[in-house]
């Protein structure tokens, strides 16, 4: 299999955290860099990272699904709990991250070079991420895993967001961590780097926006 891969993305951090927790080979391959864009067009046309492509030559868009479809092929250790209650909250932790925090993250990016920065839609965007954080926190019980005490899908989304979360508020000039104000959300994140494969995913995030700045 070969994973379409940005190290920077979200939604590549997702996938590729899901693969090294369950131990899965995968070739990562960089499109922008590695691609003309008319080649990776042609593999998917929606020509977005991340992208599966499976064994056979089929192509799989979308972080969310390719999640899905590979827990179901590959379901150990698996990263759904059995419990509905407590599955049905892996998803909820994911929707929450991606519908509510990556939207104003997203704004926020694109408003960090001062000479076209609208203020009005920043102040915004700090708000609405700092409501998006309350939520979360709300359906945290403050362990080092988001649902169940183990790894699962839920971290697969969160970690990745997160490391945003952490980071935006400097790229303002805010001396600030919105964390802070969410003790379950501290303590998930101070916690779970107690998994290798978190750690992993966090240091290649990190060297990626360092080799942007």
């Amino acid at each position: 299999m070969k994973l379409y891969n940005n190290d920077l993305s979200p939604f590549s951090a997702r996938c590729r955290l899901m693969f090294y927790v369950k131990g899965i080979d995968v070739e990562m391959v960089d499109p922008f860099a590695d691609l003309e864009p008319d080649a990776f067009r042609a593999l998917t046309p929606l020509a977005k990272v991340p992208a599966l492509q499976l064994d056979d030559g089929w192509v799989l868009p979308e972080s969310e699904t390719i999640c899905e479809y590979i827990e179901q092929m590959h379901p150990e250790p698996s990263l759904l709990p059995s419990d509905p209650k407590e599955r049905a909250k892996v998803r909820l932790i994911g929707r929450i991250g991606d519908l509510y925090m990556l939207a104003p993250l997203t704004t926020l990016f694109g408003n960090i070079d001062p000479s076209v920065r609208d203020h009005d839609k920043v102040v915004a965007a700090f708000t609405e991420l700092k409501t998006a954080l309350g939520w979360l926190d709300n359906y945290l019980d403050g362990s080092g895993h988001a649902v169940g005490g183990k790894m699962s899908l839920a971290d697969c989304a969160l970690v990745p967001i997160l490391f945003f979360v952490r980071r935006i508020p400097q790229m303002f000039g805010k001396s600030i961590c919105l964390l802070d104000a969410h003790e379950k959300t501290t303590k998930y994140w101070q916690g779970i780097f107690d998994e290798p494969a978190v750690n992993r995913v966090y240091e290649e995030m990190d060297s990626a926006l360092k080799g942007m700045q």
